[in-house]
């Protein structure tokens, strides 16, 4: 089933009314036939584990037309690596093993892939996954991913349900566990917001070929490659969405040093595309929780800041806490409602979400992660120019604040790429 657009074709965006914001967007379907579709799957790697080769081999069974494209990011030749590379190179014909000539980053290594497509492969894909080398999926999750996606014409893509696969390893991943719930919830409540959810994640999204050819595949040098590229296809008159009958399972940080190096690339990169983006529109799901964040901030130092002075009625001051209580109270009776749809939940689970302690520690945790993340950016913006200076003096305090940094897991460029 070829496109109806040519690859890299730019689409004319929908006209934004107010019900985009509020409804979510009931988009008419079309007939498709996923027996009959190119599809073309492309698993960046760096060191891959046996996980790997099992996904390769689910991708391969989910569809006769299915290519895979697994691309090497400049392994180390190490023993074990070379086992596993041959091992899905030979597996079948539909697979194709890349290799990138200098270590690009997933961003650079999804980009290498879809240049050999698109310069190499007769018969075009109608539709791209990709994804990380450790997911694990169900036997009919692509099969529902792709005809999620492509029964819908205005869709240009659509990520998978994620869920942890490792959840039971220990405490922390058991709030992750219940994060990642979260996470789905909150995707399925975007759809009701500018065009769906804001981002398309990396661990599994498809994307309608035409929409990711036109959009010049992904943005090198970003933090979160994933979340830039969702607004831009927004930004070009595409809609996005999460497929809930597609799973898939990912392997999270099992140690608090490895979750705070992810978080504080997931929390900075966020607010770097933010302000960078070229369509406020695409994330005005940011754009609103950064507003309410800091305006919850300014009320709060107002009050410390005029108490005893007679400005404010202390009835105020109680309205705030009031209105406060209310919300955390329906934010508990939210979560608790969410556990109906957490299929992996055990006793443990249950535990945890009653006893509130554990998951309020955690969140206020990862606001600490996002305050820094304000003031890393705030530094970087205010010593741009510094750094260019031949102020010596300048020079060392910049390097020395960027040491401070980056001690802390903050980082402008995030290295060769390591299991988290």
């Amino acid at each position: 089933m070829a496109s109806t657009t040519p690859v890299g074709s730019s689409r004319i965006p929908a006209s934004v009314h107010l019900t985009n914001f509020i409804i979510p967007a009931r988009h008419p379907r079309v007939s498709f036939d996923f027996e009959k579709a190119h599809i073309a799957a492309i698993v960046p790697t760096y060191k891959p584990k046996a996980l790997t080769v099992r996904l390769v081999q689910d991708l391969l069974r989910s569809s006769e037309r299915m290519h895979v494209y697994v691309v090497d990011d400049c392994t180390p030749r190490e023993e074990g690596s070379k086992v596993i590379f041959k091992r899905i190179q030979t597996m079948s014909k539909r697979v194709t093993l890349l290799h990138t000539p200098n270590n690009k980053l997933k961003a650079g290594a999804l980009n290498y892939a879809l240049a050999h497509i698109r310069e190499s492969v007769e018969n075009s894909p109608d539709v791209i996954l990709t994804l990380d080398d450790d997911v694990v999926i169900a036997e009919n999750t692509v099969k529902n991913l792709v005809t999620e996606l492509m029964e819908t014409s205005e869709l240009g893509a659509a990520c998978s349900q994620c869920r942890v696969l490792n959840k039971n390893k220990n405490f922390l991943t058991r709030l992750q566990g219940l994060e990642y719930l979260g996470f789905n919830a909150i995707r399925m409540a975007d759809e009701g917001f500018f065009r769906g959810p804001l981002v398309m994640h990396g661990m599994l999204t498809a994307f309608r070929a035409e929409a990711l050819y036109g959009a010049k595949g992904f943005e090198e040098g970003h933090l979160i490659e994933d979340y830039e590229v969702t607004t831009r296809l927004k930004g070009g008159g595409w809609s996005v969405k999460l497929a809930l009958n597609a799973p898939a399972w990912t392997n999270v940080p099992e140690t608090f040093s490895s979750l705070w190096r992810q978080r504080t690339r997931w929390l900075y990169g966020g607010i770097v595309v933010v302000a960078q983006t070229k369509h406020p529109l695409a994330v005005v799901q940011d754009l609103i929780g950064h507003g309410a964040f800091f305006a919850t901030i300014f009320a709060i130092d107002l009050l410390i800041i005029v108490k005893g002075e007679g400005y404010f009625s202390p009835f105020i001051a109680q309205w705030i806490i009031t209105l406060s209580l209310l919300q955390f109270f329906m934010w508990y009776v939210f979560q608790l409602w969410l556990m109906r749809l957490y299929e992996e939940r055990d006793r443990y689970d249950w535990a945890l979400r009653l006893s509130i302690l554990p998951e309020f520690i955690y969140s206020n945790l990862l606001t600490v992660v996002q305050i820094g993340a304000y003031f890393f950016l705030f530094f970087n913006t205010l010593t741009r120019t510094v750094k260019e200076t031949s102020n010596r003096t300048l020079q060392g305090a910049v390097a020395f604040v960027t040491r401070v940094f980056r001690a802390c897991g903050y980082t402008e460029h995030w290295g060769t790429r390591t299991s988290i």
